[in-house]
């Protein structure tokens, strides 16, 4: 079910866990520096120079935070069933 705008079925997720713990770990961090964008356009009362897509682009996977064990992602695509 890779690529589904369904929540991850736990049978998928239990044998691709490695997989979806990282793309989750991903999406996280992706929401994360959206919320931190969003944060510093209102603050400054303009947009940001660098797009997403641009400051997505310069971090590196080592630089990835966990994201914490009660968190949801916003997209249902990376929840797990039952999330």
């Amino acid at each position: 079910m890779v690529g589904s705008l369904m929540p991850i079925p736990i049978d998928d997720y239990n044998n691709l866990k490695e997989y979806y713990d990282f793309q989750r770990k991903k999406e996280y961090n992706r929401e994360q520096l959206r919320t931190a964008i969003d944060e510093l356009e209102k603050r400054l009362g303009t947009t940001v120079y660098m797009s997403f897509d641009e400051i997505w682009s310069r971090i590196e996977e080592k630089d990835y935070q966990d994201a914490p064990k009660d968190w949801v992602p916003k997209e249902d695509k990376w929840r797990i069933q039952g999330e």
